[in-house]
């Protein structure tokens, strides 16, 4: 059973700060998460996508947000956990279009078949604010 454990320096975004942006903003956000990710995770890389996984997210703010802030604004932080894949091309000469393009390979897919996740979050000091995230493989 392999366990990947990273810390992000700040907590992500609550859901309320993505409702209402322009798609440019939402982009840039997506952009920023997985940079975020990509940067704490240098030497954690894995060869092969774990086939099925457990997630824990721990969101360390000094705030008590509301449960449906803190889940819908893990979005993009697992959307950076997941594998790109290349969707099919329907007309010869389309664009080839991939779905989760910006994610880095750590699990399969956010689908339950691949993946349980459990996200809380936890009140903390102003200074001591961050992500944890934990990724742990499920064996068959």
């Amino acid at each position: 059973m392999r366990v990947i454990r990273f810390e992000l320096p700040e907590p992500y975004p609550l859901l309320n700060h993505s409702i209402g942006q322009s798609r440019f903003a939402l982009t840039r956000m997506r952009q920023k998460m997985a940079r975020a990710v990509a940067c704490a995770t240098v030497n954690m890389r894995v060869p092969e996508p774990f086939q099925k996984a457990h997630v824990s997210i721990e969101r360390h703010s000094c705030g008590t947000p509301d449960h449906d802030g803190v889940q819908g604004g893990a979005k993009f932080l697992i959307d950076s956990l997941t594998t790109p894949k290349l969707l099919n091309v329907r007309k010869p000469g389309a664009r080839q279009r991939v779905r989760n393009k910006r994610g880095l390979g750590f699990i399969v897919d956010d689908g339950p078949e691949y993946a349980t996740f459990d996200i809380r979050a936890v009140k903390s000091r102003l200074c001591d604010q961050k992500t944890v995230v934990t990724i742990t493989e499920i064996l068959p």
